[in-house]
């Protein structure tokens, strides 16, 4: 399908259209809203407009509003308090953008402002500077700032639970590396989607290409955007003829921008006879441009009014609409009426994979979804479960641990169902604390409990620690023995499916771990090869034992293990018995919180759980 659209040549036929809209002000405005596309139902992160206040700025009011609720929230024993020089590093650089750059809204919605290169250039530095809180990418903030991917992602986890900031999930886009889609809830995630931006179609098949974002709330950061950006490749900038963004208004009215003509305020050169490709994944907008001749001497500036609305793309299927223009010497009246922030791009290149594709080499880091639900502070988010699809979910990387207490059947024989229950529990709240403070707690199997973590580090520094701590504050009532658990720790890929209301793993990995837990001894872990090869697990292997009294290491071994083809090597630590366990945490470790809390905690979280 082609459009050709109308053009004005005339100066004074234009300036005779602007005098009658502000006269006709308020038809005008009617007539806009009446025909502009409604960003609720076909984007997905534009925000309600908040009149009078410019796109792409900040309110520290606002934000100490939210931070207020955030001192306030209570937080989980398990989590570190709050980071106050987090937050006050965030709030310098929202200092930043508290005064707009001059994109200012008319009451009339078909008037637009004349802009320039040196609008443009502020505009630019505003965007580019803004670029790490909008969205913020825990991943890439790391690089920015003075504190740990673990404390940036338990402090944005808990700014979401008040408000403060949005937590989206967005699948990577194949093609142009940007948001496929964005969702607040992990499960509102589809098999399939084309994307936003570049519209190429995408399956949704593993939690290591989902990117996580925290969003501002929009009182405290506003943008006017209804789609993030697309990175420009290399190959995409050595295509470029035009490129001019612009701010979107509230009221929808635009801005002009001019090639070939505007004497000081122009922004580019006229230009040539050809057909261009106009493209802006924010606005999600696409056309092509044609311009039918060079330009001559008796030529006059072509004024070409373009509302954003009719440039966006519905169905990625549809053939993108073609503006013809007899020349290049062009006024570009840009009226934002998709309350959307819009970049004039315009490109001498036609092809997808040229304009689209951005290599894998040139994108930047993103937090993925499989850090994200392994994280210790995901437990604030009990509904965020994957999606119901027909292919399940994968994750490239999981570190599996299994455990299981030594001579259950036989303490449940001697003392009874409800003692030996009681005791089982205070050993499930000893893990639950202890693991939830470095990763999660998948779920408890009879006496068994499955726990996952992002890294092999973690999941070593978890299991010493329990192995320690049961002993200490679990004990037989009769014997006075103290309660023993085996432990397996394995890693590697697996699918993440939804059950019971909660994300479970399954494969391969898992079984092998469950495998390697029950070949263990009582108090001691044995730890895959595989997992000690991870940067950072042989290290805190190593110093686990030289610097614990209590921990000792045990022999390396190859386990022939059922259903396994081939054998699994393993090293292990365990914990040295004595006669007398002592009562207190060594060097007041995690388990000085009380069990008051504890008990509170695992009430808290025992619908989620499963098992006693």
């Amino acid at each position: 399908m082609t459009m050709t659209t109308s053009v004005e040549n005339s100066a004074e036929k234009r300036l005779t259209n602007l005098e009658n809209g502000g006269k006709k002000g308020a038809a005008a405005n009617n007539r806009r809203t009446s025909t502009m596309v409604d960003i609720s139902q076909n984007h997905s992160i534009g925000p309600a407009p908040i009149f009078g206040r410019e796109s792409h700025t900040a309110d520290l009011d606002e934000f100490d509003k939210a931070l207020e609720l955030m001192k306030n929230y209570e937080r989980s024993p398990t989590d570190p308090p709050m980071s106050e020089s987090f937050w006050a590093t965030i709030r310098s650089g929202l200092a930043e953008f508290i005064e707009g750059v001059g994109y200012e809204e008319l009451e009339n919605a078909e008037s637009t402002i004349v802009k320039g290169p040196n609008d443009i250039s502020n505009l630019i530095t505003r965007v580019v500077g803004m670029s790490a809180y909008n969205p913020i990418h825990p991943a890439r903030l790391v690089n920015e700032i003075e504190e740990s991917t673990d404390t940036i992602l338990t402090e944005l986890m808990y700014a979401t639970k008040v408000g403060l900031v949005a937590m989206q999930w967005a699948p990577e886009c194949e093609r142009c590396g940007s948001a496929v889609l964005i969702r607040s809830h992990l499960g509102q995630l589809p098999a399939s989607a084309h994307c936003n931006g570049c519209h190429q179609k995408n399956d949704v098949l593993s939690l290591d290409k989902i990117m996580v974002s925290f969003m501002f709330s929009p009182n405290i950061l506003y943008i006017l955007a209804n789609n993030f950006a697309c990175t420009l490749s290399e190959r995409s900038a050595n295509a470029n003829v035009v490129f001019a963004p612009m701010l979107a208004t509230n009221t929808g009215s635009g801005f002009r921008y001019s090639v070939g003509c505007g004497d000081e305020l122009k922004i580019g050169e006229s230009l040539k006879k050809g057909r261009y490709r106009m493209h802006c994944p924010v606005s999600m907008t696409d056309v092509f441009l044609e311009v039918e001749s060079d330009v001559q001497d008796t030529d006059t500036p072509v004024e070409l009014r373009l509302p954003v609305s009719e440039m966006v793309i519905h169905d990625p299927q549809e053939k993108l609409k073609t503006i013809s223009v007899p020349h290049g010497m062009i006024h570009f009246d840009l009226l934002p009426d998709t309350r959307s922030f819009f970049v004039l791009w315009i490109q001498n290149a036609l092809d997808d994979e040229v304009l689209l594709r951005l290599p894998p080499e040139e994108r930047g880091p993103y937090t993925t979804a499989s850090e994200v639900i392994n994280h210790g502070a995901f437990h604030l988010f009990h509904d965020q479960v994957v999606p119901r699809t027909p292919n399940a979910l994968s994750i490239s990387d999981v570190v599996i641990v299994f455990t299981d207490i030594v001579g259950s059947t036989s303490m449940y024989a001697t003392l009874g169902d409800g003692p030996a229950l009681e005791l089982v529990r205070n050993h499930f709240e000893i893990l639950f604390s202890i693991f939830a403070s470095k990763g999660r707690v998948v779920k408890t199997i009879g006496d068994a409990v499955m726990g996952s973590f992002s890294s092999g580090k973690a999941a070593i520094e978890a299991v010493a620690e329990s192995i320690q701590e049961i002993p200490r504050h679990c004990t037989h009532p009769e014997t006075k023995q103290p309660l023993e658990i085996r432990v397996g720790i394995h890693h590697g890929s697996a699918v993440v499916v939804p059950v019971n209301g909660m994300n479970d793993y399954f494969g391969q990995t898992i079984n092998v771990a469950a495998r390697i837990e029950a070949s263990a001894g009582a108090s001691e872990c044995l730890v895959s090869a595989a997992v000690l090869e991870e940067p950072g697990a042989k290290e805190v292997f190593d110093t686990l034992i030289e610097d614990n009294s209590n921990l000792e290491a045990t022999p390396k071994r190859c386990l022939n293990l059922k259903g396994v083809a081939v054998p699994v090597k393993a090293q292990g630590f365990r914990l040295i018995k004595s006669e007398e366990v002592e009562k207190q945490p060594k060097n007041g470790v995690a388990l000085a919180i009380d069990w008051a809390r504890r008990s509170l905690v695992f009430q808290k979280r025992g619908s989620h759980q499963g098992g006693p």
